[in-house]
């Protein structure tokens, strides 16, 4: 996935970012794979609320 998704966690909240400016952040099969699984990490990660 690269630098297309960026995820940081800061005080128990956790900011998933799209980073496709040259595409206008248009979701595309690989970015919804990043997604889910950006989404499952963070979901197991205890420090996110």
């Amino acid at each position: 996935m690269g630098d297309e998704l960026l995820c940081s966690v800061a005080d128990g909240v956790a900011t998933v970012t799209l980073n496709r400016p040259a595409k206008r952040n248009a979701l595309n099969r690989a970015v919804l794979e990043g997604l889910a699984g950006a989404f499952e990490r963070l979901e197991g990660d205890p420090t996110v609320r």
